[in-house]
């Protein structure tokens, strides 16, 4: 693995809250089925509830947290299973986004058109994103939350560079 010039971890508290909440319910309504008395008159399967605890305990897992990875080779961003590596070679040009995060729709995993452009967007709650125009690739665009974004545009701006 290359060593990293920047890399940065983002922990999706919100998230995290969110779907460990109800991760916690689906147990919770799983085991009260079990060892007390089915819910309602036309009770779920155990196993269907056991099966929806088991998904958001996944969910939960895979969206906690987002890399941030830059190497001399590429920048990697990883959110839960999903990655975009971009090679510095396809990097056109690197900004803030400006745009309000309701625009994609909240945090996650998101694709939107903005001015015409296809992007990609990695967001998390609250913190603010970098752009990223790119020459070759399925999407226009790449957006991804950041603690630091002048500390990270500032490192793709001098590594974009030709060398």
């Amino acid at each position: 693995m290359q060593p990293a010039i920047y890399e940065e971890k983002i922990y999706s508290k919100f998230i995290v809250a969110v779907t460990a909440s109800v991760t916690a319910v689906m147990f919770l309504l799983l085991i009260y089925q079990v060892l007390v008395e089915p819910l309602g008159s036309n009770p779920a399967p155990n196993l269907f509830l056991l099966g929806m605890g088991l998904l958001f305990l996944v969910i939960t897992i895979n969206f906690s947290r987002m890399v941030i990875r830059i190497t001399p080779e590429y920048i990697s961003v990883k959110y839960g299973i999903s990655r975009q590596k971009v090679p510095w070679e396809n990097i056109q040009e690197c900004y803030l986004d400006r745009s309000s995060a309701l625009a994609y729709g909240g945090s996650g995993i998101r694709v939107a058109k903005v001015e015409g452009k296809k992007r990609i967007v990695y967001s998390v709650v609250g913190g603010p994103r970098v752009v990223l125009s790119l020459k070759e690739r399925r999407y226009d665009e790449l957006a991804f939350s950041t603690r630091n974004p002048d500390e990270v545009i500032k490192v793709i701006k001098e590594w974009s560079k030709p060398r």
